[in-house]
């Protein structure tokens, strides 16, 4: 039986998932799930194998203990193109197909697909009891990452959202520098990307007309959940989709899952207590070009004692003139944090050796050493029960939320938003509230996930 979502069903919902919202220091902690395979090798199916879906089966399949089992890609080309590298697999245009079929013969599952299919591809092999490694950002919407959190805790099943940055090198210095504790009371973090521009369309309407579909794509699938709507060269598959509001989730949704990792992770931060975006509104379609959207969190023990400001920052909007201020004016990253303390302030990037200054002055430190792991290795070896996977869903879909909130923010220009995290609900601000959740196409809801 198919529910369809109500505003009665969001807000009883909404009171359910209240009741197990965890707390700040819940969010940092996760237990490997019991190791429950019944080979020595972990049967692995590939949804998605496309683009970061090659390079996900690619790393996957490296590890000695995996076993590629099942392709699965809409897209004829692509799925080619992995069964001749996995000439033993079986291969499906239908995740659920895949999964009726196949699911007594897996373990796990990837899922890397545009961003409106993770939640109900993941879930559905949650529930079958399958571990999942699913793509950034790890959901379409707030709600969906609520429920992600939940089943994945229910079911015991081991996860991991595919924020390799989260095990690199450069994380795991910054980790350990700020672990240090040189830069005193963090009351201010500005986070910056220089994404969209170049790499997908933002800002823009939905295109007119309709193109040929290509006999090679099948469609109908690649919609999946989404409203559906014609087809047009370019702008949706294979990597337009990004900026589309009922696909993609934009810059901050794409590149927040990086970049706001360390504020969340070094900072233990909960639920923010405000929202507001200085920034445009998006269009009917799209996300805007560029935009700021500024957090307050409540404080930890990482932070001043009067919490701590968030601010996202994306397009052309990087904080040029606080990067001088501190001592980073000079050659400063394209993608990156500022973290404000007291005293000086750091700068991490994903891809840069992170940097100190103490109140304007490059600080004479030992760069302490760096211990990454490969993070797809690090998940496999967590389905084996040997090790804990450092991003599962207990903390990304709490990461995850955090820059979907932004998103949801980007519709109320130069509004305050009061988020009751723990209610599930924008105080005050229903239309806010309704956008936590969306309806899925008749045809593909299922009971659980909505």
């Amino acid at each position: 039986m198919t529910k369809k979502i109500t505003r009665r069903n969001f807000l009883r919902n909404s009171a359910v998932t209240a009741v197990v919202a965890p707390s700040a220091a819940q969010l940092f902690t996760s237990c490997a799930a019991p190791p429950n395979l019944a080979t020595n090798k972990l049967r692995h199916a590939a949804i998605g194998v496309g683009g970061m879906g090659g390079a996900d089966l690619k790393q996957i399949a490296a590890h000695k203990d995996v076993e590629i089992i099942a392709l699965c890609d809409v897209d004829a080309n692509n799925l080619q193109a992995a069964a001749k590298l996995h000439p033993e697999a079986r291969a499906y245009t239908d995740w659920r197909e895949l999964l009726k079929a196949e699911h007594s013969n897996l373990d796990s599952v990837n899922v890397t697909t545009p961003d409106h299919m993770h939640a109900p591809i993941s879930y559905k092999a949650i529930e079958l009891g399958l571990h999942v490694y699913c793509q950034k950002p790890l959901t379409h919407t707030v709600m969906e990452s609520r429920r992600l959190k939940e089943i994945a805790q229910r079911k015991n099943v081991v996860t991991q959202m595919g924020i390799q940055n989260h095990s690199a090198e450069n994380y795991s210095v910054a980790k350990q520098l700020f672990d240090q504790d040189l830069i005193k009371d963090i009351h201010e973090v500005h986070v910056w990307t220089d994404r969209p521009a170049g790499w997908w369309p933002q800002g823009v309407e939905r295109p007119e007309g309709e193109d040929p579909i290509p006999s090679t794509l099948d469609w109908d699938k690649w919609i999946g959940v989404a409203p559906m709507r014609s087809y047009k060269d370019g702008n949706y598959h294979a990597f337009a989709w990004r900026g589309r509001l009922d696909f993609g989730t934009g810059a901050q949704g794409d590149m927040g899952c990086h970049l706001m990792d360390p504020a969340t992770w070094f900072l233990q931060l909960g639920h923010p207590s405000t929202i507001k975006s200085t920034g445009p509104a998006p269009t009917s379609d799209t996300f805007p070009l560029e935009s700021r959207v500024e957090y307050h969190f409540p404080a930890t023990s990482k932070t001043s004692a009067n919490g701590v400001k968030v601010v996202w920052h994306d397009g052309k909007n990087k904080p040029d003139a606080l990067l001088t201020q501190y001592g980073f004016g000079e050659n400063p990253y394209a993608n990156g944090s500022l973290f404000i303390g007291s005293n000086g302030a750091h700068m991490f990037s994903p891809y840069e050796i992170p940097k100190t200054t103490f109140n304007d002055k490059p600080a004479d430190i030992t760069l302490p050493e760096a211990h990454p792991t490969n993070h797809w290795h690090q998940w496999v070896d967590a389905c084996f029960g040997r090790v804990v996977a450092s991003a599962p869903f207990d903390y990304s879909a709490h990461l995850t939320e955090v820059a979907l909130l932004g998103n949801i923010a980007l519709n109320f220009p130069n509004e305050t938003l009061n988020w009751q995290g723990k209610r599930l609900r924008f105080e005050g601000n229903d239309a806010a509230t309704a956008l936590l959740c969306k309806d899925y196409r008749k045809g593909w809801r299922y009971t659980g996930l909505l």
